[in-house]
């Protein structure tokens, strides 16, 4: 097996799908796992920002599998997540998130290129339509996760009210993917407004 070290921008630039296997439990990070996984996010920016970003940050491990014998023209190759879904899934709401945020506040050119991260483009053979979605969950989570890759912050909160309290989804929600993208949007929200956004973890 052999092991590099990738930008995530370039593994979900490639036009493939990520196939997370039956055999893998569905999405079930809590707060205390979302709260590192902003800080290394939050710091990142920061350093940007200020322009003293000098080194790339481990995330952690993703390894894959193809799918398939060989590759097939004009057919979006699939590779399996054998280790590293939790953290590839998180990837993903919080980009989605992202892309909310920037058309918030008008900055479409960012929401279109944070899509291209979201979705792939269709080849002449793909019949799946699934195969738009850079991921694809588990089937207990891919309801409500295609939705959060699919629409707009707003029309999320409205489809899925009953799993809302007040002005946010509870801590011991089941849906854990609706969870993190709501605790994303409202993270980056008040990054974009003050430069600074602190998640409050009890459970």
């Amino acid at each position: 097996m052999q092991a590099d070290d990738h930008p995530i921008e370039v593994i979900l630039a490639e036009g493939r799908r990520f196939m997370v296997p039956l055999y893998q439990r569905k999405y079930q990070w809590h707060d205390f796992q979302l709260l590192p996984f902003w800080q290394d996010v939050e710091a990142k920016a920061i350093e940007v920002l200020e322009g003293e970003s000098k080194f790339q940050h481990y995330m952690g491990a993703l390894i894959l599998a193809p799918i398939g014998e060989a590759a097939q023209i004009a057919v979006t190759p699939k590779v399996q997540i054998v280790d590293g879904q939790q953290r590839l899934t998180t990837f993903q709401l919080f980009l989605a998130a992202l892309r909310e945020v920037a058309k918030t506040h008008g900055h479409v050119d960012v929401a279109a290129h944070v899509g291209g991260y979201l979705f792939n483009n269709l080849k002449t053979k793909d019949t799946d339509k699934l195969t738009r979605f850079k991921l694809t969950p588990t089937p207990s989570d891919q309801k409500v996760f295609h939705d959060i890759m699919d629409k707009d912050y707003r029309a999320i909160r409205t489809q899925y009210a009953a799993n809302y309290w007040g002005r946010s989804v509870p801590k011991n929600t089941p849906f854990r993917a609706l969870r993190a993208y709501d605790e994303f949007y409202q993270l980056i929200n008040r990054f974009a407004q003050f430069g600074s956004a602190e998640m409050m973890v009890d459970d």
